[in-house]
């Protein structure tokens, strides 16, 4: 089985079971063991570090957004997995005699020519950072993988044109600038009259209604809350020692006078550093757990309050608190009925707004065939790095890609998005744009091209290419089969604090 697939290692499909071990040992885990965060950390700091060396050291986390790293990180982790979790069903192992055999016989632990142990052990302690135990177990299970990706494919057939499908889709390269318009840009302008909703109401009475369940947890349901005040002493993240001492004392002194009789309002306007609550007492509302400004850490301490309960002296990341309970607030559901008109209200609103979106999709369209240039009419913002624009999702802008491909229906920049990613592909061009705007999801999209890459199928290996297509299809398979669930926070660029001071030499 070796030298069968020693003979294909010219194979893209036999690249990824039997590459370099220091890629391949990236992507191992025990079978039956899901995808841990600090595995994929691992994977994705080892993904970025191999790009960035590929393409000379300049790679930012901007570059890895584009590139959609995360995502592709992830999912060659779950196709490693899966490929694993089919070895039992198989009935296929790897005997100890065939790691020794696969390791002896790998030209990259050979010193004049021929194996070497010293050597061997070396690069795996002090390079890969892996006892050889630990490392033979890798390498066993990066074998087991490939017998089990063969013996699957093993047999299987695929059209001469399924292979250049897949082929092109892997050649073909286009590069863009695109618009997003969508109804949240243009909410402001949408309105909706009393005689519109009530007709929405008699004629939409099942939309209605799915959208109230929809929404019923998040929306139309109170959670308990209590009413509190805060006396707050600011110490940030980068406070001193005495500074932050200095703050504790300022705090401890304002329990005093509180628990010495003074009333909590008159404390807080008179000590609270909070300017924008010292004024009313320390008033802060009615706080609920995960609905407030002020945080986990203080919602916490807040929702266990009863009225007139102290809470004790708490510090996050603005500084030291105290809070009084000042009124509770039962959690409770509103009904269909009260919130009915609400929801016919967005619903109207919404539509009209995807027909404003829409509508300057199209405009849009007509002034790039006119000869307009898209940055032109919607210039590019720009934002430091690792900060989140929030000003793409209000307002339209241009962005350009770099290169990218077909296969995924993936665009950078947007993510899934198969009818662009056909659009754009449809075009042959640097110069082109679409017939019409194209809608994904609730958004339109204008593009241009800004530049067009064409498969050659002069350069097609049939076989080779074959192998791949077969591959694409079994693991397609699979991952139907599964129960795939995605953290999408630790997929996301920008939700994760401080993303942008990554570096890959952190693992």
């Amino acid at each position: 089985m070796l030298d069968v697939m020693r003979s294909n290692a010219k194979s893209s499909l036999i690249a990824l079971i039997f590459g370099a071990i220091i890629l391949t040992f990236i992507f191992s885990f025990r079978r039956g063991e899901m995808v841990t965060a600090s595995d994929f950390t691992r994977a994705y700091s080892n993904r970025f570090r191999q790009v960035s060396q590929m393409r000379g050291g300049k790679y930012t986390t901007d570059n890895a957004k584009q590139d959609n790293l995360k995502a592709e990180t992830l999912r060659g982790l779950v196709d490693q997995e899966l490929i694993a979790q089919q070895a039992d069903d198989l009935g296929i192992q790897v005997s100890d005699a065939e790691v020794a055999d696969a390791i002896y016989k790998s030209p990259q632990f050979e010193q004049d020519g021929k194996f070497d142990f010293d050597y061997y052990k070396r690069l795996v302690e002090n390079g890969y950072g892996m006892s050889v135990k630990s490392f033979e177990e890798t390498y066993r299970r990066d074998l087991l993988r490939g017998k089990v990706v063969q013996a699957a494919i093993a047999g299987a057939n695929v059209s001469d044109d399924e292979v250049k499908a897949a082929w092109a889709a892997q050649h073909e390269g286009a590069a863009i600038a695109w618009v997003r318009f969508n109804p949240f840009m243009f909410r402001d302008k949408a309105t909706a009259t009393d005689a519109e909703v009530e007709e929405y109401i008699k004629s939409h009475g099942d939309e209605i209604g799915k959208k109230y369940e929809d929404e019923k947890a998040a929306r139309w349901t109170e959670p308990p809350a209590v009413r509190v005040r805060a006396i707050t002493i600011q110490a940030p993240p980068s406070a001193t020692a005495d500074q932050e001492k200095a703050a504790r004392e300022k705090i401890d002194q304002a329990l005093a006078e509180v628990k010495g009789g003074k009333e909590f309002a008159e404390v807080a306007k008179a000590r609270s550093e909070d300017k924008s609550t010292q004024a009313n007492g320390g008033d802060l509302g009615f706080v609920a757990r995960g609905l407030s400004p002020y945080g986990k850490t203080l919602e916490e301490q807040a929702v266990k309050l009863k009225p007139g309960q102290l809470s004790e002296v708490f510090k996050d990341r603005s500084g030291f608190h105290l809070l009084k309970g000042e009124e509770e607030r039962a959690g409770r559901v509103q009904t269909l009925d009260e919130v009915r008109k609400q929801i016919a209200t967005d619903l109207v609103k919404g539509e009209k707004a995807k027909e404003l979106a829409k509508k300057k999709a199209e405009e849009t369209l007509l002034q790039l065939r006119a000869g307009k240039d898209l940055k032109d009419l919607f210039p590019v913002k720009k934002t430091e790095p690792g900060q989140f624009d929030f000003a793409s999702f209000t307002t339209p802008q241009t962005t350009e890609t770099e290169t990218f491909h077909p296969m995924g229906g993936f665009v950078p920049g947007v993510g899934q998005a198969p009818q662009m990613s056909a659009a754009v592909f449809a075009q042959t061009q640097a110069g082109a744009v679409p017939q019409a705007p194209i809608e994904e999801g609730d958004s339109w999209y204008v593009f241009k091209v800004k530049s067009r890459e064409r498969a050659d199928l002069s350069k097609l290996d049939t076989n080779e290419q074959k192998q791949d297509e077969l591959y694409a299809k079994w693991i397609e398979v699979l991952r139907k089969k599964a129960k795939i669930v995605e953290n999408e926070l630790v997929l996301s660029y920008d939700a994760v604090p401080g993303h942008e001071a990554f570096s890959p030499d952190d693992f």
